[in-house]
């Protein structure tokens, strides 16, 4: 199998969400006509990471995230100070000196339904599908978000804030996460809560579409300054997450999926999740 047949299958997951003309799920660097000798998919492309791939074997890696620090076409070393473009140049000649295919999954698995990143992170916070109340797209998103349906509602048994967010923060010890930051009085009773994908968690938005008695951020997503003053405003408690810990579990169900729709080439899940760790004084 070649790399470009890798890609022309994640395209056909595609159920009409990707504007492929216009998309991040693109070739980041390696010659997409390489033989594939094995896949690493990871949420983002460390150069740690990478260099897990070579010691397993791989030479295509299928990230979440980019690569060399940008979002949009990389790299583009005018964006960074030099000291960073250093790390540019260096984490390139790693990939060009092992022959490194990388490729992105992004858009695509934004939203792709049960093991995309919105349903699994549901499942990874402790909800099902009986919780979850159709909402559909948000109808007035913020225009870098652009109409995508990363949003799920829903509805459990009324309990305080601080209970809610403890329970949270016991699911997903297993990516590293062991506590969450809570906003807002933990004594509010909760029965409806809003839950966003990755750093697409614009607070102010998820608010005004959804009536949420909490709303479930990521520290990407959320600006303390702006969306953390309207929620205390406004009596809505927030649960804060790394993003990294938000799309784990989604993208160990990406590489299970291609274990098993490519059952002749070694996939590997490059485990990492939550990026910090919990220091006390």
């Amino acid at each position: 199998m070649k790399a470009r047949e890798l890609r022309e299958y994640l395209r056909s997951l595609d159920g009409g969400w990707v504007e492929w003309d216009d998309t991040v799920d693109t070739f980041k660097a390696g010659d997409p006509d390489a033989e594939v000798e094995g896949v690493a998919v990871g949420w983002m492309s460390y150069r740690w990471a990478l260099e897990r791939a070579v010691d397993l074997g791989c030479n295509v890696f299928l990230t979440h995230e980019g690569t060399y620090y940008d979002h949009e076409d990389e790299p583009i070393r005018d964006n960074h100070p030099p000291s960073v473009v250093e790390l540019i140049d260096e984490k390139q000649a790693f990939v060009e000196e092992h022959d490194l295919v990388i490729l992105r999954c992004h858009d695509l698995w934004d939203q792709y339904p049960e093991i995309g990143v919105p349903d699994a992170w549901g499942t990874h916070l402790g909800f099902n599908e009986v919780d979850e109340v159709p909402v559909g797209r948000m109808p007035e998103p913020p225009r870098a978000f652009g109409p995508g349906d990363y949003y799920r509602v829903y509805e459990v048994g009324e309990r305080p804030a601080r209970e809610v967010a403890r329970q949270m923060a016991g699911e997903f010890g297993d990516v590293g996460q062991t506590a969450v930051e809570l906003l807002g009085d933990g004594a509010t009773p909760i029965s409806r809560i809003v839950v966003g994908t990755g750093a697409i968690t614009p607070f102010r938005h998820m608010f005004d579409a959804y009536d949420p008695d909490l709303v479930v951020c990521s520290d990407d997503g959320f600006s303390y300054w702006r969306d953390g003053h309207v929620a205390v405003d406004a009596g809505v408690p927030v649960v804060v997450v790394n993003h990294a810990t938000s799309e784990e579990r989604s993208v160990g169900l990406l590489a299970e999926h291609l274990d098993g729709a490519f059952p002749d080439v070694p996939v590997h899940h490059v485990e990492q999740g939550c990026m910090f760790e919990l220091v006390e004084g």
